[in-house]
């Protein structure tokens, strides 16, 4: 019987175990799409309990608490943060084989060398413990970033956001790199409430008035350049589903109704959406940035538990299938017009891997790994997730090109993911070479890991100061 959560944790097999000591533990972290606060990396926010560190805005360890029946004033309420650390501890241990369960206890072991099982018996003591170890301020975000190993840091920003931080950081911080990314979901969805009010604010940091298409795009121009000059090097932007084409007078139409207050057809609002981000994708791909596109999700269904809690609660779910050849279309649109950018694809729904993968390896060249299937996102970031990415990823195109994980969370104890990642990765190439189905030959192995953990991702974001051999 193997120990619970040992330090061969996920490696299941000898060679696995290697590859994972040997080339993968140690590597450092690029971290190229997450949610951190850029003003509580430049204020160097401390934490001082696990509630703060662990539980404030984690919609993962919220969902489980809601599954358990936990009051939601114990999650998302005013309850003291002690009341809140205990109720989570007292329902994890009926989540076995949850992710959550086991990213918890990689973050206790890895920030607090604590390896206790986390339950209701023990919660009281691994409260006082960790708490002991944060009392002198010292668990505060750059600190966090830098013992976790990140080289680079890439939030998600806002187009109208002044990138204050950003500025601020770029001038203070030397041993890593915190970039912004244009985050252009606000400019793509005019269905969403608000919209005409964002407007507003994204013509006031464009210094122009947007009242028509031609004036949208271009202050959606201006402020991808102040974005350039502030160091962003991608964009991103999240879709139910690959819009509809339609014609440019349908997009105008779309945005001129909603601007004087009227409501834009389906087929109108398809017709803008697929208008908008073919635009931003040209723009990326004239200026060398990378598109990563986020499809397959639904958001905010439960309306009550959305009306108490707002966006990013726990209460969104995996959507349908994407539309292929919608997605065909967007890009090969940006492959006639200027040529596609680096573009990396993340799906929801584990149904859209091969159409995806494949669809992408359609677009191929230029460079090597430009079109990528992103990683196994949200609800597919767990062992067997990670598992079914890589094997799609390989089957389909080129594992070794690929750009590995990404931490998309909110927490600075998140990069244990990281480590969770590695762990997968290096069992399912452990267990091809145990099979004789690659060679048993450690530098070629160590290349292929080393490259996916760490080299891969940071030449593609062009941050690499030398070449990545194969």
């Amino acid at each position: 019987m193997k120990t619970f959560m040992n330090e061969d944790f996920l490696l299941d097999n000898e060679m696995a175990r290697m590859l994972y000591h040997r080339f993968a533990e140690k590597q450092p972290i690029f971290d190229f799409h997450c949610h951190l606060s850029p003003q509580e990396i430049d204020e160097n926010r401390a934490f001082y309990n696990l509630t703060q560190l662990w539980l404030a805005g984690d919609h993962y360890k919220w969902r489980l608490m809601r599954m358990a029946g936990i009051n939601e004033r114990l999650i998302t309420g005013d309850a003291p943060d002690k009341d809140k650390f205990l109720a989570f501890a007292s329902c994890l241990p009926g989540f076995i084989g949850n992710p959550v369960y086991q990213w918890a206890h990689l973050e206790l072991q890895k920030y607090f060398s604590i390896h206790t099982p986390i339950g209701p018996e023990s919660a009281g003591e691994i409260w006082e413990r960790t708490s002991a170890q944060m009392a002198d301020g010292h668990f505060c975000a750059r600190d966090l970033i830098r013992s976790s190993g990140v080289e680079a840091v890439i939030t998600t920003d806002d187009p109208s956001d002044d990138l204050h931080f950003h500025r601020k950081m770029r001038a203070e911080i030397t041993d890593f790199r915190v970039l912004p990314c244009f985050r252009a979901d606000n400019v793509i969805h005019l269905e969403n409430a608000g919209f005409r009010e964002y407007l507003g604010r994204l013509g006031t940091a464009a210094g122009l008035e947007i009242c028509n298409l031609e004036t949208l795009e271009d202050a959606v121009t201006k402020r991808l350049d102040f974005f350039v000059d502030n160091g962003a090097v991608a964009a991103d932007m999240s879709v139910a589903d690959f819009p509809q084409k339609g014609t440019r007078n349908q997009a105008a139409g779309a945005l001129e109704k909603v601007l004087a207050g009227s409501v834009a057809e389906q087929e109108e609002i398809a017709a803008y959406q697929f208008e908008l981000l073919a635009f931003i994708g040209e723009s990326l791909a004239r200026r060398g940035m990378i598109w990563q596109l986020h499809c397959g999700v639904i958001r905010n269904l439960n309306p009550v538990l959305y009306a108490k809690a707002g966006p990013d609660c726990g209460c969104d779910s995996v959507g349908n299938t994407i539309d292929i050849e919608h997605a065909a279309a967007l890009l090969a649109q940006v492959e006639q017009s200027s040529g596609l950018p680096r573009t990396m694809v993340y799906t929801l729904n584990p149904g859209a891997y091969y159409p995806i993968a494949t669809l992408l390896g359609d677009f191929a060249g230029k460079t090597r790994g430009r079109l990528q299937l992103g990683a196994a996102w949200w609800f597919l970031d767990h062992a067997d997730g990670i598992r079914e990415q890589l094997r799609l990823t390989a089957l389909t195109g080129s594992l070794g090109f690929f750009n590995g994980m990404l931490t998309d969370s909110r927490s600075f104890v998140s990069y244990a993911r990281h480590d969770y990642f590695r762990r997968v990765l290096c069992s399912v190439v452990g267990a091809w070479v145990e099979n004789g189905l690659y060679p048993n030959d450690p530098a070629l192995l160590g290349r292929l890991i080393e490259n996916i953990c760490y080299r891969n991702p940071k030449n593609y974001f062009q941050l690499e100061d030398r070449e990545v051999t194969q």
